[in-house]
């Protein structure tokens, strides 16, 4: 019966990268909810501009227009901070990605350490088989002859 020498270790690094891949989903799907709200905030400020080009021909007050550049300020306020928050969050997922990968890496180690086990427990099989094999056969050609 084969039994893997480092299943333990094995079964730790199926654990530890099942945890990184988590962790790296975390950050990535926080850097999607970040790029979402900027672009949210994008387009609220394509429709402040729009607005403004209305108001400027349809209105003779400027306080629409006043009250609109304002937002228009602020809005790009907003989207300075989330665009650093996004980089930000760029790196948070950067960092986690790189840890996936050395996490599947070493699991993927430990897979072909564990095959290459594998195939030389069958060749090993294989042998006393066979010479199990021979020797019956021995024994039948000796026992007749």
């Amino acid at each position: 019966m084969f039994k893997f020498s480092l299943q333990t270790v094995l079964d730790v690094r199926v654990r530890f990268e099942k945890i990184k891949y988590k962790e790296y989903t975390t950050e990535l799907l926080a850097y999607q909810k970040i790029e979402n709200q900027c672009a949210a905030v994008e387009s609220k400020r394509e429709q402040a501009r729009q607005n403004a080009e209305s108001a400027k021909h349809s209105s003779p007050s400027p306080v629409p227009f006043m009250m609109n550049e304002s937002y228009q300020k602020r809005l790009k306020g907003d989207l300075v901070r989330l665009r650093q928050k996004l980089n930000e969050q760029k790196e948070a997922v950067d960092l986690k990605r790189k840890e996936l990968v050395e996490a599947r890496r070493s699991h993927k180690a430990l897979e072909i350490l564990k095959e290459k086990e594998i195939s030389r427990y069958r060749q090993s099989m294989e042998r006393r088989e066979r010479a199990v094999m021979d020797e019956i056969a021995a024994n039948y050609h000796n026992f007749h002859h």
